[in-house]
């Protein structure tokens, strides 16, 4: 009985590791804190236990969990933020899979340790995706050959930057801004002192697509609709961070040449 009963506070603990393993994940990807909760208490279902609480916020996460031994409690600060729509539905694949006892809880807290720890993308394709996004968008938008290939040359401008800022620890205001003030300077250098009739409203707009917060925005509204007023309004502020980031950039880059 004894070895019954370590087995079951093991496997109690194990789930709420899991969970909040799994919350962390998601959050840091920047899921809606209803999706966040839900597959948290998905989880928290499989150890059979009378009651579990899980609460969300944008830069926490708290879970309780009343087991045989007694209440568990875990609480997470989560400061990160990026937008991995693919991990997380990675996440809620594997809750789901735990739910229909497709999986174990070893196995699903093995699944999302690996979610969580393998980097979807190298730093040279990451890279070249800054050049592609404002590449795109700029002929999206109607630019011509040379507005878009200006455009692509300042999307590299402002991934190298971000490459080269980012293990200096800035925060993401100084980041943003500074990359943005890079990406800027190439495209008005371009249009002073080589191509004079280029679009320089497009290569701009297109050169700053790759950070525009578009998909938090989206997130921002989706909580405050849910109910998630906190996790909504901090959100919106975090997008109107963001914005104010890259006007500064823009602007000192006109300021500057």
């Amino acid at each position: 009985m004894a070895d019954g009963k370590n087995v079951s506070k093991s496997l109690e603990r194990v789930v709420a590791e899991t969970a909040m393993l799994a919350g962390e994940t998601m959050l840091i990807a920047g899921a809606e804190i209803s999706r966040v909760e839900d597959t948290m208490n998905r989880i928290l279902d499989y150890s059979k236990c009378e009651s579990h609480t899980a609460f969300v916020l944008a830069t926490g996460i708290t879970l309780t969990l009343d087991s045989d031994e007694g209440l568990i409690t875990m609480s997470k600060r989560v400061p990160e933020r990026t937008t991995n729509i693919n991990r997380i539905y990675l996440i809620n694949n594997v809750s789901r899979a735990l739910s229909a006892g497709k999986m174990d809880i070893y196995e699903a807290y093995s699944e999302i340790k690996k979610i969580k720890d393998v980097r979807q993308f190298t730093g040279i394709l990451y890279g070249l995706s800054f050049v592609g996004v404002a590449l795109f968008f700029t002929m999206m938008l109607g630019g011509d050959f040379t507005d878009c290939m200006v455009a692509g040359v300042a999307g590299l401008a402002m991934a190298i930057t971000q490459w080269a800022l980012v293990p200096f620890g800035f925060n993401s205001f100084f980041l943003n801004m500074i990359s943005t003030l890079s990406m800027a300077l190439t495209a008005v250098g371009f249009q002073r002192f080589v191509f004079a009739n280029m679009n320089i409203d497009l290569v701009i707009i297109g050169g700053i697509m790759p950070i525009v917060p578009g998909v938090i925005f989206t997130t921002a509204m989706r909580d405050t609709l849910n109910g998630d007023y906190t996790a909504g309004v901090s959100r919106m502020l975090e997008t109107g961070v963001v914005a104010f980031a890259v006007a500064v950039g823009v602007a000192l880059a006109y300021v500057i040449l």
